[in-house]
């Protein structure tokens, strides 16, 4: 089974939230705090650059007309659309996503650039979008400038009711590079959050930071009974477990007798972690 990252979920849950798209309204007064500038009214710091103004008010523009784009699903048979939907590999789960909502190449472009401006419209994006897809991108976006000024958002975005933005903000504390401050909202999340998938996404995090107890927490959902969770926790085991995970996830195979996906992912981390075993065993 593919299991696909925060910004590409499943395309029956990407299409759900397509159908709730809102605006992204191009606000002034976010919090200081944040280090937000109005547009053009803040000096330079060392390292950013102002862009072509033709092309931030271009991109500006369209974020404010966004409510305009959203994209009617509901009679696409012979259009560019349906061409979009029917591919199926991961690259084409990738642009399904980005040609559906305009906010994900919106974001990709606010966090490209040093532009003051553009910085202010990404933490826009990640704060106060209406589209989860979109808002779990910008926040990804924002954690890459590895700035601590944004861990709030993140800590924000972790309460959030829409699970996809919840993930979003899980994924960018993996990559933010702050593993300090990423680590307790991580471990709260492995063991809170009120969707199973997001636990195990959450230990694999805190794993890959190099915490024990989250290889643990990810070796324990191997147990639960929803098969979704089992093969994610395989998944995640695969390219974070020891060489005594190899004999855990083997026993496995035969006892599975519910789940095929389940059974290729026990099968498929296991042949990840066989040179673990094999080094081992020297």
């Amino acid at each position: 089974m593919k299991m696909r990252r925060a910004q590409k979920l499943g395309p029956l849950f990407v299409l759900a939230l397509l159908s709730s798209c809102g605006e992204v309204t191009v606000r002034s007064d976010i919090p200081s705090a944040y280090g937000a500038p109005a547009p053009g009214t803040s000096p330079l710091a060392p390292g950013e650059t102002r862009l072509d103004p033709a092309i931030s008010t271009m991109l500006i523009k369209l974020a404010e007309d966004r409510r305009s784009l959203k994209r009617d699903l509901t009679k696409i048979e012979g259009t560019p659309v349906a061409d979009i939907l029917s591919v199926g590999s991961p690259i084409g789960y990738a642009l399904r996503n980005r040609f559906l909502d305009v906010g994900i190449p919106l974001g990709e472009a606010f966090a490209n650039s040093t532009d003051p401006a553009f910085r202010a419209q990404l933490l826009e994006l990640s704060r106060w979008d209406r589209d989860g897809e979109s808002r779990a991108a910008a926040l990804i976006a924002l954690a890459r400038t590895h700035d601590l000024k944004y861990l709030q958002v993140f800590n924000e975005a972790l309460i959030h009711l829409d699970p996809a933005v919840r993930f979003g903000a899980l994924e960018a504390l993996v990559v933010f590079e702050h593993p300090r401050e990423a680590m307790p909202l991580l471990a709260a999340a492995s063991e809170r959050d009120t969707e199973p998938l997001l636990r195990v996404y959450a230990a694999a995090g805190l794993a890959r930071m190099g915490d024990v107890a989250g290889l643990h927490r990810v070796r324990a959902f191997l147990d639960n009974p929803s098969w979704v969770v089992k093969a994610l926790a395989a998944k995640y085991l695969g390219e974070l477990g020891s060489a005594e995970d190899y004999d855990t996830l083997l026993s496995r195979v035969d006892r599975e007798v519910g789940n095929d996906f389940v059974v290729a992912e026990y099968c498929v981390s296991a042949l990840k972690l066989w040179p673990k075993k094999k080094a081992a065993g020297k």
